[in-house]
């Protein structure tokens, strides 16, 4: 009498409960791999295209940010300026006005009066490296300074700055600004 000798099923796990036999894998298994492995695929090329995203807007807050403070800073320049060569400290940043401002190859400050923030003439341009009004490439960045009398700087040597930056990014309109007040303090 021939005994019949049970083959053992092979297991791949201590519980037990996803054994295989030797003709190989199960369409079953090939559809759950193949999916588990598309939902991973997907979860990484998302987390990619998102991280660039993210990446970019940063990017040109980071540049808007550096922008608006650079606007302030030429202003303080013009004020400095202006006490070395003993003129009205306000002269060309006078109150209640509406600016772009630039420092041009030879070092000189140029302020023009402009009408808005969405005026052509405060588009920024890059040249050599450098962010300009006059030269260059257009870029997504626009810069308006606005000098103003107002309410909470009353002192007649009391000047309140604003530098204002805007961009679009994904079809938004971004704007980023930084409010100063300059005194005549010498």
């Amino acid at each position: 009498m021939k005994s019949k000798i049970k083959k053992q099923k092979k297991c791949f796990n201590v519980f037990m409960f996803l054994c295989f036999n030797d003709k190989g894998f199960g369409i079953l298994e090939v559809v759950v791999s193949t999916g588990i492995i598309t939902i991973g695929l997907v979860a990484v090329i998302s987390f990619i295209i998102q991280s660039n995203v993210v990446s970019q807007v940063n990017k040109n807050k980071f540049a808007a940010t550096m922008l608006a403070q650079e606007g302030i800073e030429l202003v303080r320049n013009v004020r400095d300026s202006n006490w070395v060569g003993v003129l009205p400290w306000n002269q060309n940043i006078v109150g209640d006005g509406t600016y772009r401002i630039d420092v041009s190859s030879s070092g000189a400050i140029n302020i023009i009066n402009v009408s808005s923030i969405d005026d052509v003439l405060s588009r920024l341009k890059i040249y050599n490296g450098l962010y300009q009004h006059s030269l260059g490439t257009d870029t997504i960045f626009y810069r308006l300074i606005t000098a103003a009398n107002t309410a909470s700087c009353l002192a007649a040597n009391c000047l309140q700055v604003t530098s204002t930056v805007k961009w679009s990014e994904r079809g938004l309109a971004k704007n980023y600004a930084i409010t100063v007040e300059l005194y005549d303090w010498k």
